[in-house]
């Protein structure tokens, strides 16, 4: 009874305090103490995979998305324009960097220094 109860708890999207009333629980934090001993991590996020996050917008937040003229997007846009390239270049960088490490280590092992370690189980 508990475990189905947290599923659909996890499941239906419905808030905590929802379901308490639902099933007459006496808090909130019954329900939480059940889905903590009742399902594994695992479980846990799997039940919640399914679910799209909620988004809620207050007043303010919509208030100060009207407010946002054009060239304060525009100018937010290139920003993160910019910061996108420099991101880029990083990367590059990064995988060059690896590359040349690699190719380091190869042409050291074929003069004969053992650098990598064998994969494998040892016993």
């Amino acid at each position: 009874m508990k475990r189905m109860i947290c599923i659909e708890y996890m499941q239906s999207g419905k808030s905590r305090k929802e379901i308490a009333l639902k099933y007459n629980l006496p808090s909130t934090t019954t329900l939480s103490s059940w889905i903590n001993s009742c399902l594994s991590p695992l479980e846990i996020h799997e039940k919640c995979a399914s679910l799209q996050p909620v988004i809620v917008q207050t007043d303010s937040d919509m208030a100060k998305e009207e407010s946002m003229d054009v060239a304060a997007m525009s100018a937010l846009i290139e920003a993160q324009r910019k910061q996108i390239e420099q991101l880029e270049k990083q990367l590059k960088y990064g995988k060059d960097k690896v590359l040349a490490l690699n190719t380091l280590i190869d042409i050291a092992e074929e003069h004969g220094a053992k650098i990598r370690k064998k994969g494998g189980v040892k016993q």
